[in-house]
């Protein structure tokens, strides 16, 4: 399918947020993806990730999260303390206002089917999709990719905070998740408590972890990568999506 790239200024705030846009060729309304960035910003990578999205007929929009740090911040994959500095900048209210911004701006896009956005996330991002499926309005389902920091690190204190407590009750949307069982920063059990306590909620949560994996396992561009993971990632991420935003 053809397609076609832009990036546009979303205004949050008193900032400019860069949001780069993929979309299929035409003049048609299609469900829309918000695709969230690594710790690593808005690279070649996710913008591979949304070109994707927009080749399977979704419009796919990628929000630099890192515009407090400055306009088009991205960092190397060995230089993760970086990319956690700027990741610090950011409050949990920071990162909902950037994603309702990116949601707003979706809504308003001729191009995009208003009622059917999903919003997909990486590391970081993952935490980010999750945090949106509970505090981000218009929303209609996520896909998190080992998503650090909805529970603590297995390192942290024990006054470390705990996001699935605080957010647990408010998802609202259909959640997809996948992780690996070698992430060092995310043990199966943190996995194990995520899910055990959405679905006592009664919360639509899907999780599948795979043997041998690390943390980044989806990034083709990274040492991590884990080709049986991300291939067999990739078809039931699209399959959730079609059911959830083509219904």
């Amino acid at each position: 399918m053809a397609t076609v790239s832009e990036s546009a200024d979303v205004k949050v705030g008193g900032d400019d947020m860069q949001v780069f846009t993929f979309r299929p060729d035409g003049n048609g309304k299609s469900p829309a993806v918000i695709v969230i960035q690594e710790i690593f910003g808005v690279n070649d990578h996710i913008k591979d990730v949304a070109a994707r999205f927009a080749a399977e007929g979704y419009v796919a929009a990628a929000p630099d999260l890192f515009h407090r740090s400055g306009r088009g911040v991205v960092v190397p994959f060995d230089q993760m303390q970086e990319g956690m500095g700027h990741r610090g900048k950011l409050t949990n209210d920071d990162i909902v206002a950037d994603v309702s911004a990116t949601v707003a701006y979706l809504k308003a896009n001729p191009n995009v089917d208003a009622d059917n956005i999903g919003i997909v996330g990486f590391c970081f991002g993952g935490m980010v999709a999750y945090l949106a499926a509970a505090k981000v309005s218009g929303l209609s389902g996520a896909a998190v990719f080992y998503g650090g920091g909805i529970l603590p690190r297995p390192d942290a204190g024990s006054d470390a905070p705990r996001l699935l407590d605080a957010t647990a009750d408010a998802v609202a949307v259909p959640i997809i998740s996948f992780w690996g069982d070698q992430d060092g920063g995310i043990p199966v059990s943190n996995v194990e408590e995520i899910t055990s306590t959405l679905k006592a909620k009664g919360k639509d949560f899907e999780s599948t972890v795979y043997p041998g994996a690390g943390h980044g396992f989806f990034c083709d561009a990274r040492g991590s990568y884990n080709e049986a993971a991300a291939k067999d990632a990739w078809p039931k991420t699209l399959a959730f999506f079609a059911k959830h935003l083509r219904g």
